[in-house]
């Protein structure tokens, strides 16, 4: 998958950009909130990357880039925002069914509580190990 972004600012050796047009999913050009940047950056509305890459000069803002990501690393991504929320919803629920005596509301409590936990734990990996993409100046860009 490939999504056009141009360069907002550059700060040290980071630069946020932000998608120019629709992606395979529509969220970046439409406006929407895509789940997986929402995992990694707390809802901001760019995503920063690397000002540099290999021996190329440094982005400058106002550069258009093409940020690419291979097909298997946006199914690791998804995998990893999405199962460990369901898998603690599922857990949760069947916990507290196990349980003798516990009824409808304590199962229902506790998928929450676990889709709460599946979350958080989902949150912190994507944070600590984010998808791994490419960076490219597109094509006719004079920088």
């Amino acid at each position: 998958m490939e999504a056009t972004a141009r360069v907002v600012s550059v700060v040290g050796p980071r630069a946020r950009v932000t998608c120019e047009e629709r992606a395979a999913c529509s969220a970046c050009g439409s406006g929407g909130r895509c789940a997986l940047r929402w995992f990694a950056s707390s809802g901001r509305a760019w995503l920063e990357i690397p000002a540099q890459a290999g021996d190329r000069a440094p982005l400058q803002p106002g550069d258009t880039v093409v940020l690419s990501i291979g097909d298997g690393e946006l199914l690791r991504a998804a995998a990893l925002a999405y199962l460990p929320p369901l898998l603690g919803l599922l857990a949760g629920a069947l916990a507290a069914r196990g349980l003798a005596g516990a009824g409808e509301g304590a199962a229902l409590g506790a998928a929450l509580a676990g889709a709460t936990a599946g979350w958080w734990l989902s949150r912190g990996l994507a944070r600590r190990n984010p998808p791994r993409f490419s960076v490219s100046l597109a094509a006719g860009d004079p920088h």
